[in-house]
């Protein structure tokens, strides 16, 4: 009984490290995210939208170099403080635990993002890995500002190369029509 304990816990740990299949550049549309450094996983994803994991010194000169001014932090730690400058960077912190993602959370990245655009700054999305949270970020980003289908944006989020772990079933129920719609409407009305 205690090896199938030990043998079920490992099993389930395990799982929580495995990615998506990442699909080959032949197959990658050219219009996903396009590599910056791929060390860090930082991505532009549009003109104005960077996404990434969590940044550190060595990344200061890379994002000034994409004249990126807001970061927007999606850890329930705030750590950019002791790396970014809020001197340099607009830091914007809204906490987000992975297993209980909500349409609300992913709202607040809208906002956040539709004022760095509509201040004409360059912003960048991160969490701990940059894959998950990060990665539901940037599939509503897509779906929300750029027009994309639901489908294109969660292929993009699952095979596009971030990392994203397929044991956050939660996350994709998340983009239901209901939920999209709703996120429209606050971000044009808000009530």
């Amino acid at each position: 009984m205690k090896n199938i304990l030990i043998i079920s816990i490992l099993t389930f740990s395990l799982s929580g490290c495995i990615t998506t299949t990442t699909w080959p550049d032949q197959q990658r549309p050219q219009h996903w995210g396009t590599a910056i450094d791929a060390q860090y996983n930082l991505y532009q994803i549009s003109d104005f939208v960077y996404r990434s994991e969590q940044p550190s010194a060595n990344l200061i000169s890379t994002l000034k170099a994409q004249d990126i001014h807001m970061v927007i932090n999606l850890r329930s730690r705030d750590s950019d403080p002791q790396h970014l400058s809020p001197k340099e960077f607009q830091l914007v912190h809204i906490p987000i635990n992975t297993w209980a993602i909500s349409r609300e959370d992913l709202l607040q990245v809208m906002q956040a993002i539709q004022q760095a655009k509509n201040h004409q700054q360059k912003a960048l999305i991160h969490c701990y890995h940059g894959s998950d949270r990060t990665g539901a970020s940037i599939a509503m980003y897509r779906i929300i500002f750029e027009n994309w289908t639901t489908e294109d944006a969660l292929n993009e989020m699952k095979h596009g190369g971030y990392g994203f772990h397929p044991i956050w079933v939660n996350i994709e129920k998340l983009f239901s029509p209901e939920n999209i719609k709703w996120i429209r409407q606050q971000l044009t009305n808000p009530s």
